[in-house]
């Protein structure tokens, strides 16, 4: 009796130990198997800890010391009232902080959002683990903008290293297939490439695959708080025939221009993010925030291309009020008997992704729309849809014929292709919806090309009947001729271990795109 009493309060340890550690894990990935894992793990810390008694008793023992003797100590102790006074403040002060992190949980009250910084930075934001953020930060390996894809090059390909570009010793150079019967044009690539001195590129490549010209954009000189570029995701971009980039970040927060020679024009502060396009009026629309809050994320922002002033600014939920006989907006929301909550989790109301005004040239090819209508992408509930700007009235929708879509696109066939993640499902692809008949074809099969982005992702549609796909999850952007071959490929390689950096979009322009380009010193 005397050795199981010694030996008790180790194994309570253990067991609270145990138990600890699968709450921990439960938090994270439900709690379907409580009833089985949190006794096993108060069990199998118990069982732990007694057996590491012994093996710290047994070279003790041989010392002539009595190591249990030592933890039966603890005994007597429980027995006292100031030992049970400390036990009562521990638990009254757990159960306070429960009790205030339920609250500021269940209302999203401060310091909610400086917990959730700290539960994405633990868990891992870019599916990064913390030991992986460590080193980002650190400026070990730049692990938030690492993506992993088990590429092997078809026989029929020969790539060559893309060579010109002032990267870190640390990363191989990218990899690049250009068929002879890949169309002539330029193409242009925004994305992570660790750069020298700047960890983000635009890199211009000409129709012989050479680069061309080189852009380093950053906001880590931004005048406001701001995070530093290890810390933010490019994802957001256009260019003008004079040559001006326009850029944004995810969790970053400015909207950017800078001039051929990479010369800052203008900058916004706020959270503008996944889109930029510049429309034929001269005008760019993103989305971004409100004038008093230049956080928000949730509003079609239009800005004047040359000047960077803002034109307007339409909320989302001036959207939704605008259409009250429409619900297509709101199918996120958990009801109870008084009232629908939002679920904000996993990409939040609406997750909106792109916005794309209708060209005048195009437009004869849409009866039913007009020029300068906004073609939306709102991933969190699979909707793209198309909306006046003036009188917000949606004037055509679909919903479920993508998984957590991107980039939904006119063209000169009269449809609508949608960049369609299919998110888990092991397989991206393009496909094609007719806003006439809603009827829906696919365009480019994934799984024939190894092509899949659970997140991000562009297209683009050519004059020729090809397409240039951008697959950020995959580090790579490739292009498919009107017969559906590979003619152009670009793999943003950053190791031997099937590690790329991940690109964010990839545009092609034709060779008289640029007008009167400035001389850079």
């Amino acid at each position: 009796m005397r050795a199981f009493f010694s030996r008790l309060p180790l194994a309570l340890l253990g067991a609270f130990i145990g138990a600890i550690t699968q709450l921990l894990w439960l938090s994270h990935h439900g709690w379907g198997e409580a009833a089985v894992r949190l006794p096993a793990g108060a069990v199998g810390g118990g069982v732990v800890f007694w057996l590491l008694g012994e093996l710290l008793a047994w070279p003790a023992r041989r010392k002539g010391r009595d190591f249990w003797g030592w933890v039966a100590r603890f005994w007597p102790f429980v027995f006292r009232a100031a030992f049970w006074r400390v036990v009562t403040a521990g638990w009254l002060v757990l159960l306070v902080g429960f009790g205030a992190g339920l609250y500021v949980y269940s209302t999203r009250a401060w310091p909610y959002p400086i917990v959730q910084q700290l539960e994405a930075w633990f868990q891992g934001e870019g599916n990064t683990t913390w030991e992986e953020k460590l080193a980002n930060d650190l400026d070990i390996v730049p692990s938030r903008h690492l993506v992993t894809m088990d590429f092997k090059a078809p026989g029929n390909r020969e790539y060559q290293n893309l060579e010109g570009l002032p990267i870190r010793s640390r990363r191989l150079p990218p990899r690049m297939y250009l068929s002879p019967d890949a169309p002539k044009m330029y193409r242009v690539i925004f994305g992570a490439f660790d750069f020298d001195d700047k960890r983000y590129g635009v890199v211009l490549l000409g129709p012989d695959g050479k680069v061309k010209h080189l852009w380093k954009p950053s906001q880590e000189d931004v005048p406001w708080e701001h995070r530093d570029d290890a810390n933010v995701f490019p994802h957001g971009f256009d260019i003008g025939p004079d040559g001006s980039i326009y850029v944004a970040y995810d969790n970053g927060n400015s909207l950017t221009k800078y001039d051929w020679c990479g010369n800052l024009v203008w900058r916004l502060r706020g959270g503008y993010h996944h889109s930029i396009t510049l429309g034929d009026d001269g005008t760019l629309w993103v989305w971004g925030p409100t004038a008093d809050n230049p956080m928000r994320k949730d509003c079609l922002v239009q800005i004047e291309a040359s000047s960077g002033k803002i034109l307007k600014i339409i909320p989302l939920q001036a959207v939704v009020d605008a259409n009250p006989g429409l619900d297509i907006m709101g199918i996120r929301q958990l009801d109870e008997h008084s009232r629908s909550t939002w679920v904000l989790d996993g990409g939040g109301k609406w997750h909106p992704n792109d916005i794309d005004p209708l060209p005048k040239d195009l437009a004869p090819h849409y009866p039913g729309f007009k020029a300068g209508d906004l073609l939306l992408s709102l991933r969190s509930v699979d909707l793209v849809m198309v909306m006046d700007p003036v009188t917000l009235k949606v004037k055509w929708w679909r919903q479920g014929q993508t998984r957590r879509q991107h980039d939904p696109d006119w063209n000169q066939r009269g449809t609508i292709t949608v960049f369609d993640n299919n998110m888990h499902r092991g397989v991206s692809r393009i496909i094609e919806i007719d806003p006439k008949t809603y009827k829906s074809k696919v365009l480019l099969p994934g799984a024939k090309y190894n092509f899949y982005s659970h997140i991000q992702g562009k297209h683009q549609m050519l004059p020729d009947g090809g397409m240039l796909i951008t697959s950020p999850q995959q580090g790579r952007v490739f292009e498919v001729d009107k017969n559906g071959k590979v003619v152009f490929e670009f793999l943003n390689t950053y190791d031997d271990k099937n590690r790329f950096l991940s690109v964010s979009e990839a545009k092609a322009l034709p060779l008289d795109y640029f007008k009167e380009l400035p001389k850079c010193e």
